[in-house]
């Protein structure tokens, strides 16, 4: 049996979204390498789902 972990559900505007997509954008450009390169993995995964959260706020916006 696998152990679920646990997880959060929020609620942003397109500021916070942008806002936390340029934070992980710069965190990712900057991230000095370290024993954990699923970090690394972590942070391009965050980056893609903020991305997909701003194409579909652009996305409302244009319908």
């Amino acid at each position: 049996m696998s152990e679920s972990r646990p997880t959060l559900q929020f609620d942003l505007d397109l500021e916070a979204v942008r806002l936390l997509h340029r934070s992980v954008s710069f965190h990712l450009e900057k991230w000095p390498g370290g024993p954990d390169p699923q970090e690394q993995e972590a942070l391009q995964t965050m980056k893609t789902l903020l991305t997909a959260a701003l194409l579909e706020f652009s996305l409302d916006q244009d319908g």
